[in-house]
């Protein structure tokens, strides 16, 4: 007979950017020591390039009724998460220890402490396919992944910069704008069929509401709704674009007449030229993108109250 037991997995991104908290693998072994259930966890510190899936391959393979996976780290840890466990029979939760931490921004970590890992509930939410593989936050196309690819550059070279290396490189690449010729397919909610095309600065479709380190373009978007929404910003006037970034930061930019939003369900997005685009915040180059939103497709941990 298979064991009846709950087992908690803690991966620890040795390499997250610990501005919002700062675990340790002791911490989290403390706090189930006080409370009688160190037998209930295991914690790893990750070590290595694909040390995640070696992690979640070996856990998938034991007798566990109920199989928790908990990563502390930020949305690349996340999304690598996603990715090597979606599909295998596993809750997920984030502990957000990164820099950017915006797929954390779709609940409420005010409360959290360490005595909140003792007693959570769960709730199902969406994911997108992107191609061949998962995004859990927002997969986007442009001006913003761009910005994306500089603040990795400056924080390669200054790691203390934290989130003001996103700020940097938003002012850097407003001096050399560049617009993307796509093709739209969509399917909208209602099950009609739209297609669109056009020069695009920014292009992003989003599961949760932040992305880009506080940037929140879809202030209605939900995790939970089976909808992904699919914001499109045209050709902005240079003299317009610095309020326009304000306001698409702080979710003010839904009345402006350069950008829309569109609520789908799948479609497709190509270009006759190879585009740089970004899937929670990991970069990656092609020239068509398949999507399609895979309603409550994970058990989330909510930690909030």
């Amino acid at each position: 007979m298979g064991l009846t037991m709950r087992k908690i997995l803690f991966i620890i991104n040795s390499k997250a950017g610990k501005t919002e908290f700062d675990i340790r693998k002791e911490d989290i072994e403390e706090t189930f020591r006080k409370a009688g259930r160190l037998d209930e966890i295991e914690v790893v510190d990750t070590r290595y390039k694909n040390h995640t899936k070696f992690l979640i391959d070996a856990f998938d393979s034991l007798a566990y009724d109920e199989k928790i996976v908990i990563i502390c780290g930020g949305d690349g840890s996340l999304n690598e998460l996603v990715n090597v466990a979606y599909g295998k029979n596993m809750t997920l939760g984030l502990i957000p220890t990164g820099t950017g931490n915006d797929f954390a921004k779709n609940f409420s970590y005010e409360s959290f402490s360490l005595d909140s890992l003792l007693d959570f509930k769960t709730k199902k939410i969406d994911l997108i396919k992107i191609n061949d593989f998962y995004s859990i936050n927002v997969t986007s196309i442009g001006f913003d992944t761009q910005v994306l690819k500089r603040a990795y550059d400056y924080l390669e070279k200054n790691p203390k910069l934290g989130k003001s290396a996103y700020t940097k490189a938003t002012i850097r690449s407003l001096t050399n704008l560049t617009y993307e010729k796509l093709n739209f397919d969509l399917k909208l909610i209602d099950g009609s069929s739209f297609q669109i095309k056009g020069e695009y600065l920014i292009s992003a479709l989003c599961n949760g509401a932040f992305y880009g380190s506080g940037f929140n373009p879809a202030p209605e978007a939900k995790i939970d709704d089976g909808v992904l929404n699919l914001i499109l910003a045209d050709k902005i006037p240079l003299i317009k674009l610095p309020s326009m970034i304000i306001k698409y930061k702080k979710g003010l930019h839904q009345s402006s007449k350069y950008l829309r939003e569109i609520k789908v369900t799948s479609g497709t997005i190509k270009s006759k030229t190879e585009f740089l685009a970004n899937a929670d915040g990991e970069i990656f180059k092609t020239n068509e993108i398949k999507f399609e939103a895979l309603p409550k497709a994970l058990n989330w941990v909510i930690f909030s109250k």
